[in-house]
């Protein structure tokens, strides 16, 4: 009996479809966005080039402008202290011219004469000439003007940091207004635009007369507007 159903079990399985397997064919995949083609961007410096005009001053030739129109220029500092503590090696020099006039008259009576009595007349008219020099030997050592010369020349780079820190901000607030000119990165609004040229045109009258008209004899005066890039 148990023979007969194993039998009848092996007959059965043996009867059963075997299972085909998968499809292994990959399902079709969706197409991979486009890239997007990269602008190309302006070389570096070229909006730098187009809002500057050709032959205008750099900021360093600008900024020596300004700090010798100002007198504060770091060479004249340090001359003025050397100077000081090169005065006290002169000395002191004194001339004195003395002139004496003199005039003697005199009459001698002890003569025995029928003529009548001499007369002596003596003049004089000296002229003495003196001159002095003194040297302080305690200047020599230590001159006291030096101190005021370094306080002089402290004053003067205040001044110096003062006037090319302005000639700094000024000469690159002009140049950002050109480059956003230049790149239409301004207002459209024509009124912005026209404000935006009369900043520009005011800082360029600042730094002149900071510089001592140094602006307009490089660019020879001409003032307009920024071309736009192509």
């Amino acid at each position: 009996m148990s023979a007969a159903l194993t039998l009848l079990l092996a007959t059965a399985l043996a009867s059963s479809p075997t299972p085909e397997p998968p499809d292994a064919t990959p399902a079709p995949t969706a197409p991979p966005p486009p890239t997007p083609t990269p602008v190309a961007a302006p070389p570096r410096g070229a909006a730098l080039d187009l809002a500057a005009r050709p032959g205008e001053p750099t900021v360093q030739e600008l900024r020596a402008a300004a700090t010798r129109l100002a007198a504060a220029d770091p060479d004249r500092a340090r001359s003025m202290i050397a100077r000081a503590g090169r005065s006290a090696w002169l000395p002191e020099i004194r001339l004195r011219i003395e002139r004496r006039f003199g005039r003697n008259e005199s009459l001698d009576h002890g003569l025995a004469s029928p003529l009548p009595p001499p007369i002596e007349l003596d003049t004089v008219n000296d002229v003495r000439y003196e001159w002095r020099a003194t040297w302080d030997l305690a200047r020599i050592v230590f001159n006291p003007e030096e101190l005021q010369a370094q306080t002089e020349a402290l004053r003067m780079g205040d001044v110096r940091m003062e006037v090319e820190s302005l000639v700094i901000r000024l000469y690159f607030e002009r140049k950002r207004l050109r480059v956003e000119g230049a790149l239409g990165l301004a207002a459209p609004d024509p009124a912005a635009s026209a404000r935006r040229e009369l900043r520009i045109q005011e800082i360029e009258a600042e730094l002149d007369a900071l510089s001592g008209g140094l602006m307009e004899r490089t660019r020879g005066g001409s003032v307009g507007a920024v071309p736009p890039l192509p």
